[in-house]
């Protein structure tokens, strides 16, 4: 099953292609907009599929908000052609553009549009519900943004349902803590990910010579673990473990959660044997953030960094499988500050905290600068996720044109 955080990318090749955007849109806006909202939001999909038509690689992604507050389109192309954007007004505040893109942004409740010149142009476009607000709340610490895009074929060539997954919860003080943010990520695997069979898991407690004999020297039949594939249900509780969790508790404590709960679903295959060494081929990430410092514990190849405006600070990982890791998960303690990024991806990108500097997005809607880095930095045909997290402790916004 797609989650509905997820975008549905269309390659716009053909007036079919529109079509299909139409139809996505509708689909995504049932039970979220008023019939006045969603017949405005499919005059906007209509016209940026149009635009997307007529350039090379043109694509749209369409995904209902998170916060439930709309519906949101983005687009992007790789259009060698590419100008910079050209400011219309002395103070810089709104650049000029073609002509459909001003009705999108006529249509839109909130627009915002990138350019890097000779490499293509990115959008984002957002139809709200009426009293519904996209912004983060004026005590949040950060602004999250994410893409999140399947491979291609879907889950017929995944051979499982779609599981990358991430959950951004920015809390107001409470009690003496001070305003706080937690962030999740997984990078879900399913069974055609899983490769071939592996020898079975064995719980005896023999070693050496006489691993796998009884005392009277014959062959002894170990107990086998089937090893599990991490499904929505699990990706599901996962969320809730960290959504559980209070401010200011450390981002291994709160993995350590979350090993804690899953052990609990005797259908996981999980036991305490000392011996049991995988669950899937899943990775998993915890944030936890404030005003000046973030605290980032990953279980797997998940990657990240810490991006300043011309300086990168890796996050690291330890290798490990959600289930079984005997030692303490790693913790990387980084300092951040106001107008600085965390920047998360999952399997089958690359590059995209320099990328982040080198296409000029540290003013950039997070959401917006998530979508250049997908479309410069993914690699391979993958089920991708990036999450992007600015803090925004000044209370400066992001740039909105």
């Amino acid at each position: 099953m797609f989650p509905d955080h997820g975008h549905r990318r269309i390659a716009v090749a053909s007036p079919d292609d529109i079509a299909t955007a139409r139809r996505i849109a509708a689909e995504r806006a049932d039970g979220v907009l008023p019939v006045d909202e969603a017949a405005r939001l499919d005059r906007l999909v209509t016209m940026v599929a149009d635009y997307a038509l007529g350039r090379p690689d043109g694509t749209i992604l369409i995904a209902r908000m998170r916060s439930g507050a709309g519906v949101e389109c983005l687009a992007y192309d790789r259009d060698p052609a590419t100008v910079a954007l050209r400011p219309s007004l002395p103070d810089g505040v709104l650049p000029a553009l073609d002509a459909v893109l001003e009705s999108v942004r006529g249509e839109a409740d909130r627009f915002h549009v990138h350019a890097t010149p000779g490499i293509g142009l990115a959008l984002l476009a957002r139809v709200l519900r009426p009293g519904a607000g996209d912004a983060p709340p004026a005590d949040a610490l950060a602004q999250a943004g994410a893409v999140t895009v399947e491979r291609s074929g879907g889950e017929a060539a995944r051979g499982g349902p779609f599981i990358d997954h991430w959950f951004v919860s920015c809390a107001p003080a409470r009690g003496g803590d001070g305003p706080c943010g937690i962030a999740l990520m997984v990078d879900g695997d399913t069974a055609a990910d899983a490769g071939p069979a592996e020898p079975p898991v064995r719980t005896d407690a023999g070693s050496g010579a006489e691993d796998g004999k009884r005392q009277d020297g014959a062959a002894q039949s170990p107990t086998v673990q089937t090893p599990t594939i991490m499904t929505p249900a699990v990706v599901r509780q996962m969320e809730a473990a960290v959504a559980a969790t209070v401010p200011g508790l450390p981002a291994p404590v709160v993995v350590n959660a979350i090993r804690r709960d899953l052990k609990g679903r005797p259908e996981l295959g999980l036991s305490h044997d000392r011996t049991l060494t995988r669950i899937g081929r899943s990775a998993v990430a915890v944030l936890r953030f404030d005003a000046g410092a973030v605290d980032y514990t990953a279980l797997g190849t998940l990657a990240g960094a810490v991006v300043r405006r011309q300086e990168i600070t890796a996050l690291g990982a330890r290798w490990a499988m959600i289930g079984f890791n005997p030692l303490a998960p790693a913790s990387v303690h980084l300092r951040w500050a106001a107008g600085e990024h965390v920047v998360l991806y999952t399997g089958g990108c690359a590059r995209l905290p320099a990328l982040f500097i080198h296409r000029d997005l540290h003013r950039v809607e997070p959401t917006l600068a998530a979508l250049v880095l997908l479309r410069d930095g993914a690699v391979s045909d993958d089920d991708h996720t990036v999450l992007v997290l600015r803090n925004c402790a000044d209370g400066v916004p992001a740039n909105a044109v």
